[in-house]
């Protein structure tokens, strides 16, 4: 028997050096688990993991009597108060083999000097191993894949359950996992989907620590096998065609899908679930299977599945299938990507706004939200059935608000019957920026043409106008301005309020601010008179709309004091219509 200690950074294959060659962790895992040979890691501690083989706190596990020494007490961040120096690690290895036939160092540093240990750097090892000079039955360079011909990222022999439970975390993501245990007293290997502790064991400590694994194959039956009797746990990523390679019905094809979408969804071929989707024969768990794997796809590939929406739409019409939501969000992210293709299922979609399915109704208010923002006239007559969503402060509320907000810019007065809900969601602090804001949008453009409609919630916007966020800000001045241009005696008892916005940074703040208190000075030209000399710097402003609305107010204001900077606008100003509101304001001031 040979003992072996192996660097891992700049030495295997796992982190190369850049200049020469490194050994393959293939090999490494070969040596520990298909030979009689020790195996250990002796630099980044990374390797004991990725190879399943023991490492520096395993090495001095081993010398119970020298652990203080060594390593002293584990500190709060898992770390030990000190490690064994490199050398000093070869020589508690060593102590563990006194009969060994040989001890082979492996790393990019130079121990040749350490006494008993052949040194090669990873460089010198791989070409002795493939040429013979180092006689051992080992695999030539890459030619070794581990686990039944699949490569493999990690693995872990699991001391205890607290090791497998981190390393489960570790790989959360992980494609698929190759498993090695023992089964009555004989080794058996099975490859699984997924594997996690068994939760009744979590629950129950006077229950064995078990690992509840989930077989690839799609016709095989869920198992646990105990903590104790698992040899090897390594992460592996099986090739696409293993999913469904032992599927003996359509039902199980379905789901070795479904697996595979889950985890490689960009190999999966939307033409073989198309075949499986919608049966004759009404299979409601293949459907179900089929539709989620499309799903997953959908989310990394929507322009593929464009050939599945008029299947997708059938399942719609049908009163059986048993994933609508699946089926909706599928229709959703190929609409993220192509909004015009799904916009012709509005009407298949509207009346699943009403369903009782939370997940459901979520799905087709988001539909109708990615429908609206492109084609808001296919989701015009969704309207009523947001309002209602709105209303009930359903978890989809802000996706029927965002719809909401589309639909407004081409059809505001289809969202006239929904001003209430849309003010409710206005006056709501407990809800997102984002969706006050898309409802502010959607009732302003209402208020343009009807300014009535929020006369009776003006008191409740006002708080707003000191709001931190500069968009909520300026949209809650603008629907003020918008209220005033018919009821500007509601908005005058709040002119200092608005004045205040007149200075801000935010253009369109100072905009709209300037805009809303123009209307006001129109008919209650002493509430606005002391902000006059404001008004009159604002006639530099950078921004021409500011400009403008300088114009307006200053000429319903009469003021006389402003006639040189108005004539100075009237004729040298850049902007036309700044040109043509100065000219105007002189007239007004001159009458």
């Amino acid at each position: 028997m040979f003992v072996f200690a192996f660097d891992r950074d700049w030495t295997v294959d796992v982190n190369s050096h850049p200049r020469h060659d490194a050994v393959p962790l293939e090999w490494v895992r070969h040596l520990a688990h298909e030979t009689p040979h020790a195996v250990y890691a002796i630099g980044n501690q990374t390797l004991a993991e990725e190879a399943a083989i023991p490492g520096v706190v395993d090495i001095v596990g081993r010398h119970p009597d020298d652990w203080d020494e060594w390593l002293g007490e584990k500190q709060p961040d898992g770390r030990y108060e000190q490690f064994p120096l490199r050398r000093e690690r070869l020589a508690l290895i060593a102590d563990l083999h006194p009969n060994a036939d040989g001890y082979f160092v492996v790393d990019d540093l130079d121990l040749s000097d350490v006494d008993g240990w052949e040194h090669y750097h990873p460089w010198e090892f791989v070409p002795a191993v493939t040429q013979g000079q180092i006689h051992l039955d080992f695999p030539g360079a890459r030619d070794l894949e581990a686990d039944g011909g699949l490569p493999t990222s990690a693995g872990i022999m699991p001391a205890d359950a607290s090791l497998l439970s981190s390393f489960l975390d570790e790989h959360a993501g992980a494609a698929g996992f190759k498993l090695t245990y023992l089964d009555d007293g004989d080794e058996r290997t099975r490859l699984c989907h997924t594997v996690s502790m068994d939760a009744v064991a979590l629950e129950r400590p006077s229950v064995a620590p078990a690992l509840q694994c989930t077989p690839l194959a799609p016709g095989d039956d869920q198992f646990t096998v105990p903590v104790d009797a698992i040899e090897l746990l390594s992460v592996v990523e099986p090739p696409p065609e293993l999913y469904t390679a032992d599927a003996d019905t359509a039902s199980e094809e379905a789901l070795g899908l479904r697996r595979l979408a889950s985890t490689q969804p960009e190999a999966v071929r939307v033409s073989s679930l198309l075949s499986l989707l919608g049966g004759a024969d009404g299979d409601r768990r293949r459907d179900e299977n089929a539709v989620r794997a499309l799903r997953q796809v959908a989310t990394v590939r929507p322009t593929d599945c464009t050939p599945a929406i008029p299947i997708l739409q059938t399942l719609l019409e049908g009163e059986t299938h048993p994933a609508r939501d699946d089926v909706l969000a599928t229709l959703r992210a190929i609409g993220d990507s192509d909004p015009g293709a799904i916009g012709p299922l509005a009407a298949d979609i509207i009346p699943y706004l009403d369903s009782r399915i939370v997940s459901v109704r979520r799905e087709a208010t988001r539909c109708l939200a990615t429908i609206a923002a492109d084609c808001p006239e296919d989701a015009v007559d969704a309207v009523p059935a947001l309002a209602t969503i709105i209303d009930d402060e359903s978890d989809a509320l802000p996706y029927a608000v965002y719809a909401l907000s589309q639909i407004s810019h081409e059809y505001p007065d289809a969202l006239k019957p929904v001003a209430e809900p849309l003010g409710s969601v206005i006056l709501d602090d407990s809800l997102s920026d984002t969706v006050r804001l898309n409802a502010i949008a959607g009732l302003g453009r209402v208020v343009g043409d009807h300014p009535g409609i929020a006369v009776d919630i003006v008191d409740d916007v006002v708080p707003l106008l000191t709001a931190e966020n500069p968009q909520l800000r300026n949209n809650a001045i603008a629907l003020l301005g918008d209220v005033a241009i018919i009821h500007n005696d509601v908005v005058e008892s709040y002119t200092e309020a608005i004045a205040d916005l007149l200075t801000v940074d935010d253009t369109y703040t100072r905009i709209n601010a300037s805009g809303a208190l123009s209307r006001v000075a129109k008919d209650f030209s002493d509430s606005v008179a002391h902000v006059t000399p404001t008004f009159i710097e604002l006639l530099s402003d950078a921004d021409p709309r500011v400009r403008e609305n300088a114009c307006w107010a200053l000429g319903y204001l009469g003021a006389q004091e402003t006639t040189s900077e108005l004539e100075n606008r009237a004729h040298q100003d850049d902007n036309a219509d700044v040109r043509k509101r100065a000219s105007w304001a002189l007239d007004q001031i001159s009458e």
